[in-house]
């Protein structure tokens, strides 16, 4: 009997997230689990939410520890999901999975360690068997809940280094990998563009957005191209991604425009709202920028409460392009494409290790470094090697004519298939 087909009885399981960077890690690390072990089960069935939700962005708060009141409210809730979502799951899932949350509290560690306490906890009391608690891209701390943490190399200190070569028991139960753990593919990319092109091709003069999409395929249709992709704020003041920052970075768009690159700026979750509206309407001014919403849009006054959710000047001019859908990351597929990431975000991994030309942005966006020192150690673990710091870039492309398809970076190992053996190998023990 092979390794795969005796584990082909084992399968993970999380609890799903409207942190669509989150959700993906979460997704990335299923299907490399079940693809290793030999399950044909998608991560779309083992991603669990409660009764009567069947989209995380319909969750009334996250399943997060530090959103509840209390630690019996919590335990209830998740109890309660769990008896619910395992009648339909067979076999008993062996993996719990959980990401380490850094945008919605600045306690992602007792957040993480927490829910791994109350699903070992229900194990225990529905004698299930054993199950394997894992974080992802984690810093490492004293969990007391967690069997094995994923620690990404710009998550490490040089303390946690030290103490890391002197425990031989913690280095056991812990994998450390250059970049996080994600979904994203060439392939998926491919699949996306497509799917763009479609809608693209089927869309008239009478469509409500036929001026934002034929600015749209003329971009599209440039030699040289280049796509910014826009972190944000977390819930605390530790990032700083202000105006100031937006006018810089658009700046540096023009130059590119200048030089005939066509440019494609697309916002995310934690753009703040006064940056997007900035950039769209100064991109409506120029023929060569084109700036595309991909936040959800207000409906009501409670959801122009969450700043994670777009509200502002342009709400009824979003809405018209939403017949496009989200442009990301399928625009990442046409030849000739740079992407841009800023610094704040850790999407860079993604787009490195798919071979896609990528720069990130640094220059203006204030990161307190005691708190989220991490962002800095991803851009100087980052670049030169893989990535190009988007200013050095600017130069190059306006001063020497670079073009994406030019670079030759190396290409950032996908730490899934490690990653996969490694839990695998944890769960055999």
């Amino acid at each position: 009997m092979t390794a795969k087909s005796a584990n082909s009885d084992i399968i993970a399981f999380a609890f799903d997230t409207s942190y669509t960077g989150y959700r993906n890690q979460l997704i990335g690390a299923i299907n490399a689990i079940h693809q290793k072990a030999g399950s044909d089960c998608p991560a779309g069935k083992c991603l669990l939410l409660p009764q009567g939700i069947d989209d995380a962005k319909d969750l009334p708060k996250s399943l997060c520890y530090s959103n509840f009141n209390s630690y019996k409210k919590f335990r209830a809730q998740i109890f309660s999901i769990l008896d619910d979502r395992f009648e339909h799951m067979q076999p008993v899932p062996r993996i719990f999975l959980t990401p380490y949350n850094l945008t919605e509290s600045p306690f992602p560690n007792i957040n993480a360690d927490t829910i791994c306490r109350i699903v070992k906890e229900y194990y225990k009391l529905h004698q299930l068997g054993n199950i394997l608690t894992v974080v992802l891209s984690s810093k490492l701390h004293n969990y007391k809940y967690i069997d094995f943490i994923n620690v990404p190399k710009h998550m490490l200190s040089f303390p946690i280094r030290v103490r890391l070569l002197q425990n031989k028991k913690l280095r056991k139960k812990v994998l450390i990998t250059i970049g996080i753990i994600h979904s994203f593919s060439k392939e998926n990319v491919a699949k996306k563009k497509k799917e763009l092109e479609d809608i693209l091709s089927r869309s008239s003069r009478a469509d409500n957005a036929a001026a934002h999409i034929c600015k749209l395929q003329n971009i599209l249709k440039k030699k040289k191209k280049a796509v910014i992709c826009l972190g944000g704020r977390t819930e605390g003041s530790e990032i700083i991604f202000d105006v100031n920052y937006a006018q810089a970075l658009f700046e540096h768009c023009v130059s590119l425009a200048r030089h005939q690159y066509g440019i494609i700026i697309v916002n995310g979750p934690r753009t703040p709202n006064d940056v997007t509206d900035y950039l769209y309407e100064k991109a409506k001014l120029h023929p060569d920028i084109i700036f595309h919403n991909c936040k959800l849009i207000a409906q009501t006054d409670a959801e122009r409460a969450k700043w994670r959710i777009y509200s502002g000047k342009f709400e009824s001019e979003f809405s018209a392009h939403r017949q496009i859908g989200n442009i990301y990351p399928a625009v990442l597929g046409f030849d000739n494409t740079l992407a841009v990431h800023t610094v704040d975000s850790f999407s860079c991994c993604e787009t490195l290790s798919a071979g896609i030309p990528t720069a990130i942005s640094a220059n203006g966006i204030h990161i307190n470094k005691s708190i989220r020192p991490d962002t800095l150690n991803m851009f100087q673990l980052m670049t030169p090697k893989y990535a190009l710091d988007f200013e050095e870039f600017v130069k190059l492309a306006c001063y020497m004519e670079l073009e994406p398809q030019n670079l030759r970076p190396a290409v950032l190992s996908n730490p899934l298939k490690v990653f996969a053996e490694a839990v695998l190998n944890r769960v055999s023990l």
